[in-house]
C-alpha cells in the first residue's frame, strides 16, 4: 500500500469519526489479527463466522497502530491508536483499495473467464515480471474481498498489476472493475461454469463482458476467439481488440505445437510475424492460455525475445497442472477446480504425457444446475473416446461420468467408483505402479488433493 495520512484514509473510507493515534501515516493493512504486524491498519470485518471486532486487542498486541470499526469499542482501546468509525468495514476496505489503485501509476491487466483465468493470470505474470516489477492476485483472491486485498498490495514501486476477477452473478465484474480501473482486459474461455446461477452461456458471456466496458480507448482487450458470443461482447470495448486462439482468422493464433519433455515448443503468428516459444508446463490448453500472455507482453512493449525468455521460466499456482513424481508415478495435480471445459482439456493433457498407463481420477463438477447429470455423462463419453486406461470416478455426480463412459463402450472392469477422494486413495493406492500417469481433477468442494496425499505417502 502507498503511504497514506490519517486525512487521506479518512476521506477515502468516508469515516464518520476519527480518533488520531501515534501513527500519522499507514502503508499496510491487516484483516486477520493472527497476521497483523507492527504499524498495520486493522480492518474489523464482520463475517458469517467471525466478527473482527472481537479480535481488535489481538491485532493491537501484534503491533497494529490503527483500527477501522463499525461497532462500538471500549474507550481504552483508542489510547495511542488511530480509530476510524465507518458504517461498513468491508465497504471501507474496498474504498481504500480503490483509492490506493487510483494513486498508483501501475498498468493494470484484469483477467476473467469461465476456465483458465488463474493459469492465464499466472502466465501473464510470468511474462511481465521478466521486465517489470509486477503484482499479481495470489491464489484466486478474485472476489469482493480478495481483489481489494490485492490492490492494497500496490506500492510506489509497482509498474504493472495482473488481477483475476471471478463472478457468480450479473454486475459483479462491473463492481470489481470499478475498483480496479483496468488498462487491459483478458477474457479466457467462456463456458458452463456457474451456469446454475446465470442460466445460460449467453448470460455468462454478458456478465464476463462487463469488464470490457471499463477499458479506456488507449487500452486493449485480448479475447479467446472460440468463446461463444465473444465477438458480440468485443463491441463493448473502446480500446484495441485482439482475438487469440487456433484459427488463422484470429489476430494472434497458434501454429505448430510439439510436445517436449513436460512442456511444449510452439509457434505463434501475430502482426505479420511468426515466432517460436517454449512453455515448460503440461497441457495444450496452457499453450493457448500463453497466447494471451504473449499478447499482453507485446502490448506493454516487450520484445519477442523478452517474452520468449520469460515464458520459458513460467510457473503456475499450486494444484493447477502441477506435476508430482513419486516412486516412478507421475501425478498431474489439477485439483483446484473443475468444469466441463477445463476437465476435458485436462484429460487431453494427460494423453500428451509419456507413461505406460493413463489414469483419470475425476470428481464432481459442481454448480452446473440442471445440466449436471448430462454434463457428467458427456464427460464420460469423452473419457471413452480418449486413450485413458483407467477411470476413477469420485462423488455423487462422478458415478454419471462412469455411466457415460461405460455406455459409450469403456470397459466396466476399468472403472472404479468412490464417494470421496480419500476413499479412492485408500482403495487404490496398491494398484499404481511405476510408469503410471495419473490426472487428478475435480471441483474445489471435492478436495481431490486428498487422493494425492494418500498415494504419495
Amino acid at each position: 500500500m502507498l503511504s497514506m495520512s490519517l486525512e487521506q484514509i479518512s476521506g477515502a473510507i468516508s469515516a464518520s469519526k476519527v480518533i488520531a493515534g501515534e501513527n500519522v501515516f499507514f502503508n499496510s493493512i491487516a484483516i486477520d489479527s493472527r497476521k497483523a504486524k507492527e504499524g498495520d491498519l486493522f480492518f474489523a470485518l464482520v463475517g458469517d463466522k467471525a466478527n473482527g471486532h472481537q479480535f481488535i486487542n489481538k491485532a493491537l498486541e501484534a503491533g497494529a497502530k490503527g483500527v477501522v470499526v463499525s461497532e462500538e469499542i471500549r474507550e481504552d482501546i483508542s489510547a495511542g491508536v488511530a480509530v476510524f468509525f465507518v458504517k461498513d468495514t468491508l465497504i471501507a476496505l474496498q474504498s481504500l483499495a480503490a483509492y490506493n489503485r487510483s494513486l498508483s501509476g501501475a498498468m493494470l491487466i484484469a483477467v476473467t473467464g469461465s476456465s483458465g483465468k488463474t493459469s492465464t493470470k499466472d502466465l501473464i505474470y510470468s511474462v511481465l515480471s521478466g521486465k517489470f516489477r509486477t503484482l499479481k492476485t495470489q491464489g484466486n483472491f478474485n472476489n469482493e474481498l480478495g481483489l481489494p486485498l490485492t490492490l492494497l498490495g500496490l506500492d510506489e514501486g509497482h509498474q504493472v498489476a495482473v488481477v483475476e476477477m471471478g463472478m457468480r452473478g450479473n454486475k459483479e465484474i462491473d463492481f470489481l472493475a470499478n475498483i480496479a480501473l483496468p488498462n487491459g482486459a483478458v477474457i479466457t474461455n467462456i463456458g458452463q461454469a456457474h451456469i446454475e446461477l446465470l442460466g445460460s452461456v449467453d448470460n455468462i458471456a454478458k456478465a464476463k463482458g462487463e469488464l470490457l466496458e471499463h477499458i479506456p480507448e488507449q487500452g486493449f482487450g485480448i479475447l479467446y476467439g472460440d468463446s461463444p458470443f465473444i465477438e458480440r461482447e468485443a463491441n463493448r470495448c473502446k480500446g484495441k481488440v485482439i482475438l487469440y486462439g487456433e484459427k488463422p482468422e484470429y489476430d494472434l493464433y497458434l501454429g505448430e505445437v510439439i510436445p517436449e519433455k513436460l512442456g511444449y515448443r510452439f509457434s505463434v503468428d501475430f502482426e505479420d510475424s511468426t515466432e517460436e516459444f517454449y512453455l515448460p508446463l503440461p497441457g495444450k490448453h496452457n499453450v493457448i492460455n500463453s497466447l494471451a500472455a504473449i499478447g499482453v507482453g507485446h502490448e506493454l512493449g516487450m520484445s519477442y525475445q523478452e517474452i520468449r525468455d520469460s515464458l520459458s521460466r513460467a510457473k503456475l499456482s499450486g494444484m493447477r497442472m502441477e506435476v508430482i513424481e513419486a516412486d516412478g508415478i507421475k501425478i498431474i495435480n489439477d485439483a483446484y477446480n473443475a468444469n466441463p471445459d477445463s476437465t476435458r482439456a485436462a484429460i487431453y493433457s494427460l494423453l500428451d504425457m509419456e507413461g505406460i498407463r493413463k489414469i483419470a481420477v475425476l470428481g464432481d463438477m459442481l454448480e452446473l444446475g440442471d445440466i449436471s447429470i448430462a454434463a457428467h455423462k458427456e464427460l464420460g463419453t469423452e473419457v471413452n473416446s480418449s486413450e485413458v486406461d483407467i477411470l476413477v470416478a469420485v462423488g455423487e455426480m462422478g458415478r454419471y461420468i462412469g455411466m457415460g463412459a461405460q455406455g459409450a463402450g469403456f470397459p466396466s472392469e476399468d472403472i472404479y467408483y468412490f464417494k470421496t477422494a480419500l476413499e479412492a486413495g485408500e482403495g487404490l493406492k496398491e494398484i499404481f505402479t511405476g510408469g503410471d500417469v495419473i490426472l487428478v481433477k475435480g471441483s474445489r468442494g471435492m478436495k481431490m488433493e486428498g487422493f494425492i496425499g494418500i498415494i504419495t505417502n
